[in-house]
């Protein structure tokens, strides 16, 4: 699979969380400790079965990388989490994508990759895109009620959009299938405590919920992102990731009957032209590398 299509393969799988966190009526970090746990046994075990598995799994090779993508995971699901539960969608939403900005800003700095002309022009594109999606008639406000949930949503977009640069670092050195297994066994843990501290229940349903996204949103997704990165740059990685929410649109609609305004569905429309660019300047400066 072309990588820039399994970058959008991987956002559409994400995109699902919402419909999906409704559903199973748990709180967050119980969540993400059950997919993270089952996602670290299933990730070895299929990348063992490709032959992919890494031999310096249980090194300190790079272990700053590492260390600084899990604390940027974390901080990233944990803020905007947070947001979620603080302030409206629209303002958690507006302020977690910030991190293609972001991403925009500090790649030629910390990674050394030049920022193309297709992403000054894509970028404010999806920008423009994300906005109608999420601010026509969903509650945006800036008042100090929300000022908790509005900050909090700004930390997530910039750890989210640190995860984006280590990830590609770290794929660029051939560790990306050890960032994968690292990430997930360190996530187990330190959801651990909270999620033995909580009082839940697990039913026949919500296990079966956790299981399915165990494989798809913390087993196949993954693989299929961190797998990409080694092709893709990042500054192009985070704007595809634009097509995450611009997926809710239609999951509302099918399951949450949530009706998308006009001006929602033309923004998704800036979106999708933003992605084709994006995908388009990839395959021209492929076949530029491979005539």
């Amino acid at each position: 699979m072309n990588s820039y299509l399994k970058i959008v393969a991987s956002m559409l799988i994400w995109s699902t969380w919402g419909p999906i966190i409704r559903w199973l009526g748990l709180p967050p970090v119980v969540v993400v400790f059950y997919t993270s746990l089952i996602a670290s046994f299933l990730v070895p075990v299929v990348l063992k079965a490709r032959g992919d598995f890494p031999n310096e799994v249980f090194s300190l090779k790079a272990w700053h990388l590492f260390g600084a993508l899990v604390l940027a995971s974390l901080t990233n699901n944990l803020t905007y989490f947070y947001a979620l539960g603080h302030t409206t969608v629209s303002n958690a939403v507006f302020t977690h994508y910030t991190a293609p900005v972001i991403v925009a800003v500090l790649a030629p700095l910390m990674i050394a990759e030049r920022l193309r002309k297709v992403t000054l022009v894509s970028l404010p594109v999806a920008a423009a895109g994300m906005a109608m999606i999420v601010l026509p008639g969903n509650g945006l406000s800036l008042d100090s009620v929300h000022l908790h949930g509005i900050l909090a949503g700004t930390v997530s977009g910039v750890a989210y959009a640190f995860v984006i640069i280590f990830s590609r670092r770290l794929s660029k050195l051939l560790l990306h299938q050890k960032a994968i297994i690292v990430l997930l066994w360190m996530t187990a843990v330190a959801t651990a405590p909270a999620t033995l501290a909580m009082d839940y229940s697990l039913d026949l349903r919500t296990t079966a919920l956790l299981l399915i996204t165990g494989v798809m949103h913390s087993t196949v997704a993954p693989l299929m992102y961190f797998s990409a990165l080694r092709r893709v740059l990042a500054q192009h990685a985070a704007i595809l990731g634009y097509i995450e929410p611009l997926a809710a649109i239609p999951l509302a609609f099918l399951f949450l009957s949530e009706r998308p305004s006009l001006a929602a569905l033309f923004g998704g429309l800036l979106i999708l032209f933003s992605g084709y660019l994006v995908m388009r300047s990839g395959a021209a400066e492929k076949e530029q590398h491979d005539p």
